[in-house]
């Protein structure tokens, strides 16, 4: 009798769970489906605001393509440490010049150490002629020679506690760009903060 009853409890408690379990996925579920529609909303007005200063940039420093790029994790390796990663998440190009957003997705950052350690400690890498970067730089070099380009600037993106987020990539492919004056530096400044302003406002939407 008292096994019974012990079988009787134990089931009971199984149920209890299962449907607790069963209400909040259901709870969950819902919860998520109603925000999709007001954060695809939000964002999609943003990116067309980050799309629109991008281009801007590209006209006024007559560059030949602008690319926002976004480090992030790409899951763990067996030890257990991140396997971070970078992606192009925003790109515009100007007429003729082939597009790369959709190759340059989840680059382990390990394959360009150089590169990615040297513009974290500088917070931006100007290269006026791209063979600058083919000893000391050679991933790099061959990632950014296969876009076509001749000179390129690149500056790093900060989160609100000026933590590095991703970075700005402003290209030349048909000409070699030798300098920068005060006002072409602060227009990449303007896009530069203007991203770091609104790609929190896309982290503080989702939480």
């Amino acid at each position: 009798m008292e096994t019974f009853t012990a079988l009787v409890i134990a089931v009971t408690a199984l149920v209890s769970a299962l449907a607790g379990l069963f209400i909040s996925l259901v709870k969950a579920k819902s919860a998520i489906e109603e925000s999709i529609p007001k954060k695809l909303k939000k964002q999609s007005t943003i990116n067309l605001e980050i799309m629109k200063h991008m281009e801007d940039l590209k006209e006024k420093l007559g560059a030949d393509r602008v690319q926002v790029y976004d480090f992030h994790n790409g899951g763990h390796y067996a030890n257990g440490r991140s396997a971070l990663k970078l992606s192009c998440t925003y790109e515009v190009v100007r007429a003729g010049v082939k597009p790369f957003q959709h190759e340059l997705q989840c680059i382990p950052i390990n394959c360009i150490p150089t590169f990615v350690n040297t513009l974290l400690k500088d917070n931006d890498i100007e290269v006026k002629d791209i063979e600058d970067i083919k000893t000391n730089m050679p991933s790099a070099y061959d990632i950014k020679i296969h876009q076509g380009l001749k000179s390129f600037y690149d500056i790093v993106i900060n989160n609100k506690y000026n933590e590095p987020i991703g970075f700005i990539a402003v290209q030349y492919t048909n000409h070699y760009k030798k300098s920068y004056n005060i006002n072409e530096k602060n227009d990449i400044l303007k896009l530069k903060f203007f991203l770091e302003d609104n790609l929190d406002k896309m982290v503080d939407e989702r939480r």
